[in-house]
């Protein structure tokens, strides 16, 4: 089960990312084979299947209830995911498609082209041979349109939007569009490669990853980013109602975005700007912050300085004090008890408690601007605070 299968890709964006799950968005089944959630479905029967582009295929689907145990298996051990991803991305090893031995694998790009040709619409690629030679990376390779479908009428230059009698293949787009569907299905191990693809073109993982062809960005990594940035976040989230500690859970989404963020930090070449055992320690850290928070019997001494201290907060509609208690601890820092009561942010406490007891309030915070005098407010800026 990968990654992707629990995503609508009707609505998702490269920002948004709507998970399927057991209520408004449960998982559609197409007659391709392919699911959109409910929500897609019912707004529009009659769209194209965002993978395989076949036509009308949700106008007799039906919902996958069968599905409904996949995504909390994934949401319990997200920590474990977040670690087998890290791992894949470093060593290029992963599950054989093929044999499911673990090993160093290799992408056969003969087979993921094939399988990629029966489920879209060809005729979008057609190129007239102006177009063509204008391209950034014509090298006199692009092939006839002809070779790949058995279509005889004219084609729509998709560029200039001329029609064209024996049209160019724009692969180039065709890749942009493919690159990071069904990847994990053309995953082999060095032995299925010997014995089942030996004639065909295939790249060692970690040298796909670089390729020019990833480099929209790095697809087949950087696109799993935020399904695993939203999954994370699902189980980590509270409603403020029922927080037991609310600075123990700032400190847990605060590493959070830390985590996810270190994700991006890729270089040109590929190779992390974070080291893979400050990857694992930040993992870790962000476990063993939710587990003890789990822990919690009873509420926490700091809902209440919270509460009272909600008109105390910057342009950003934070409270300063309590945001800068839990940056001072430090994301990789082993330490239980709640961040209010460490001996390090005394002082800080200190001058949140005198701040309530004088009163300080800000009715409309959103209406504050850049250069206002945050100081007679008795408060400091995020810009100010955060680099201390």
């Amino acid at each position: 089960m990968h990654l992707e299968s629990l995503v609508c890709l009707a609505c998702r964006t490269y920002n948004n990312v709507n998970l399927f799950d057991n209520d408004t968005r449960r998982p559609f089944l197409g007659t391709c084979g392919h699911s959109i959630c409910l929500i897609c479905a019912n707004s529009n029967p009659n769209q194209n299947c965002p993978v395989c582009k076949k036509e009308e295929v949700f106008k007799n689907g039906a919902v996958n209830y069968s599905s409904s145990s996949i995504l909390g298996d994934f949401n319990y051990d997200i920590f474990q995911v977040i670690r087998k991803w890290c791992m894949s991305y470093e060593s290029g090893s992963g599950v054989c498609s093929k044999c499911s031995a673990h090993k160093l694998l290799r992408i056969c790009v003969t087979c993921k082209f094939k399988e990629a040709i029966k489920h879209r619409d060809l005729s979008k690629y057609a190129m007239c041979e102006s177009c063509a030679k204008s391209m950034r990376f014509y090298e006199g390779k692009f092939e006839n349109l002809r070779n790949f479908m058995n279509l005889k009428i004219p084609l729509e230059c998709h560029f200039c939007l001329t029609q064209v009698e024996n049209p160019f293949f724009d692969n180039t787009q065709f890749r942009w569009d493919t690159e990071h569907l069904n990847l994990a299905d053309f995953n082999f191990c060095s032995d299925c490669i010997l014995d089942n693809h030996q004639d065909h073109v295939t790249f060692q993982l970690l040298f796909y990853e670089k390729s020019y062809w990833s480099g929209y960005p790095t697809k087949r990594q950087e696109a799993t980013i935020p399904l695993l940035g939203t999954l994370l976040k699902k189980k980590l989230w509270e409603a403020d109602e029922i927080i037991k500690c609310k600075l123990r859970y700032m400190r847990i989404m605060f590493t959070c975005e830390k985590l996810i963020t270190a994700c991006y930090f890729v270089s040109p070449s590929g190779a992390r700007r974070v080291s893979t055992e400050y990857f694992q320690k930040l993992i870790s850290s962000l476990e063993k912050q939710y587990n003890e928070y789990q822990q919690l019997k009873s509420p926490c001494l700091c809902l209440e300085v919270w509460k009272d201290s909600e008109n105390v907060v910057n342009i950003l509609g934070e409270n300063p004090s309590l945001c800068r208690m839990v940056e001072r601890v430090g994301v990789l820092e082993v330490r239980n008890g709640c961040p209010l009561e460490f001996e390090s942010n005394r002082e800080e406490k200190k001058k949140l408690l005198d701040m309530i007891r004088g009163g300080v309030e800000v009715e409309e915070p959103q209406r504050l601007q850049t250069g206002d005098d945050f100081h007679s407010f008795g408060l400091i800026p995020q810009s100010s605070y955060s680099k201390k």
